[in-house]
């Protein structure tokens, strides 16, 4: 077989032709099937691994993978697709993963949601945070900005507009970089930063806020602790309600030889434990000891750091999450479960001691221009982008530029198309 390469991001049809090709050369070790069909009517894919001259896959204890439950986290995919790779490439080669194969079984869904990641990759990529279903509102607002690409360059940016009441300006010594505006400054050029998009129904004159239509968030729609959308934000009209959740579900409950679980998102760098809801005072204890230790080995191998949920990747003021997919492993199915959040730019320039979620709201210049010089230094002009002028079909003269988000900040560097706005990204979670 010709094996992926692992500098881009492969869209549906063809990471389905990688698994199938993986189960093709290595028969003794892989098997793939599907367990269930997405909201569009995609198959979910599922790889078992394992040698199955000592055993069938549902004889073993095993360890359930997925990545890519949030549509734009598509280097969770690749995380696990690398996964697979590495285990049939190094079973007779590595004693402990040729260990691990002849003992145990490893079950692996690269992607989840396929749907949401396909509508990421698209040559015109559009950006929701799981399905692509409308929900709440199956009759959304009918006026209000759409974030997509409007040039047809596969990037989702910003758009700059010149206004002397906007509340952004240049840095005056790298002006790429916009920096807020002092309350009290006058005199100058002044901006509107707007995610780059249309606007639909426009009037001339404003440009309303308008949540985004597709509000489901796959991973607040797991039966653990779930609560309704007016409490829970993204939650589904009722647990498993959604076919990518009720898929992964139905597997876990029904496989009965599941010991562990593994969910990879993007982006933050953190390895997650449960609960999301309650504190470690919840937990039993010997639960809670077995968690750390699991913690400390995961912190030697990744250099990521183990935290609680509850505790330590959370918003101030913010209560808690429900109907997330490691408290239901933990709670419902007795497997001791993670998040893995992949990547972070944050910890690729150096910055310490910040918290995971609400650097995006406040941080230091310095962290801004650090990061900045990281694109230029690394990102080959596709991190940062410099503005550009572009005639917008409705306002007029603009300016599209910024942080291709999705290509360096939701995801590390890859190939892959798509973009993003702004200046930073919030976690996976």
């Amino acid at each position: 077989m010709v094996p992926p390469t692992f500098d881009r991001y492969y869209r549906y049809d063809e990471l389905r032709e990688h698994l199938l090709a993986y189960a093709a050369a290595y028969p003794q070790l892989v098997q793939c099937q599907t367990i269930g069909q997405s909201h569009e009517g995609r198959e979910i894919w599922l790889v078992s691994v394992t040698n199955q001259a000592t055993g069938l896959a549902g004889d073993k204890p095993s360890l359930w993978v997925d990545g890519n439950i949030h549509s734009i986290e598509v280097a969770a995919s690749t995380a696990a697709l690398y996964l697979i790779h590495t285990l049939v490439t190094e079973y007779g080669q590595d004693p402990e993963i040729t260990r691990c194969l002849d003992t145990r079984a490893f079950y692996i869904c690269p992607r989840l949601n396929p749907d949401g990641a396909e509508w990421a990759l698209g040559d015109r990529p559009r950006f929701v945070r799981s399905g692509t279903r409308l929900y709440p509102d199956p009759d959304p607002l009918p006026a209000g900005l759409i974030p997509q690409d409007m040039d047809g360059d596969g990037r989702v940016l910003f758009m700059r507009i010149p206004d002397p009441q906007g509340h952004w300006q240049a840095y005056p010594a790298d002006p790429r970089l916009m920096v807020p505006r002092e309350p009290t400054a006058t005199g100058g050029d002044y901006y509107r930063l707007l995610p780059e998009g249309e606007i639909l129904n426009y009037d001339g004159l404003l440009i309303p806020r308008r949540p985004v239509p597709e509000g489901l968030d796959f991973n607040r729609n797991f039966p653990a602790a779930w609560r309704s959308q007016s409490e829970q934000p993204g939650a589904g009209p009722y647990p498993t309600s959604e076919p990518e959740v009720r898929a992964a579900v139905d597997f876990i409950a029904q496989a009965r030889n599941v010991t562990a679980a593994i969910s990879f998102h993007t982006m933050s760098g953190v390895l997650l434990r449960p609960h999301s809801y309650k504190a470690d005072e919840a937990m039993p204890p010997g639960d809670l000891r077995i968690y750390k230790i699991l913690g400390e080995k995961g912190e030697a191998i990744t250099g990521y750091p183990a935290v609680s949920v509850y505790h330590d990747f959370r918003t101030a003021g913010y209560d808690h999450v429900t109907g997330a997919c490691d408290d239901w492993a933990y709670e419902e199915q007795g497997l001791f479960s993670w998040t893995v959040e992949l990547w972070s730019p944050m910890q690729q320039v150096g910055i310490e001691g910040y918290h995971f979620l609400e650097w995006f709201d406040q941080h230091p210049l310095t962290d801004d221009l650090r990061l900045l010089a990281w694109s230029d230094d690394h990102l080959q002009g596709q991190g940062y982008i410099d503005w550009y002028p572009f005639d917008h079909p409705q306002l007029g003269p603009v300016e599209l530029g910024g942080w291709n988000r999705f290509y360096c900040w939701h995801n590390a560097r890859g190939g892959g198309g798509g973009g993003g706005g702004g200046g930073g990204g919030g976690g996976g979670g």
